[in-house]
């Protein structure tokens, strides 16, 4: 495994999040290397560009994934910090990123596909 080796492109899709006034269509397209490292960047929840890099750690054995990272784009800090846990059903991922305070302001569940290069 090659950590410069690319294995998958994703699109951002849409979130919903558990506050209204967001934006829930949050196009964009990421890249992630056979160890799990993802870049990328899509159109936030605050209608601004975010450019994310970060984690992602998934088994074959089981369709549960988690990622961290860093994001730009959002109001609290130039770079914030961002934690998900999703599963995966087929290409299509679905993450949950939870409300943490002085973080984020809402939880989000975000949809997204990915497909294996």
């Amino acid at each position: 495994m090659n950590c410069l080796n690319l294995a998958a492109i994703g699109l951002h899709l849409v979130s919903v999040h558990d506050k209204p006034g967001y934006n829930d269509q949050n196009y964009g397209l990421y890249a992630q290397s056979e160890c799990g490292f993802i870049a990328g960047g899509y159109y936030n929840s605050y209608r601004r560009p975010s450019f994310q890099i970060g984690w992602r750690a998934e088994t074959d054995h089981l369709p549960l994934f988690v990622e961290i990272g860093g994001v730009t784009g959002y109001p609290n800090h130039p770079v914030e910090p961002y934690a998900m846990a999703g599963i995966r059903l087929g290409p299509l991922r679905v993450g949950f990123i939870p409300h943490v305070t002085g973080v984020n302001r809402t939880s989000v569940v975000h949809a997204m596909v990915q497909f294996k290069l």
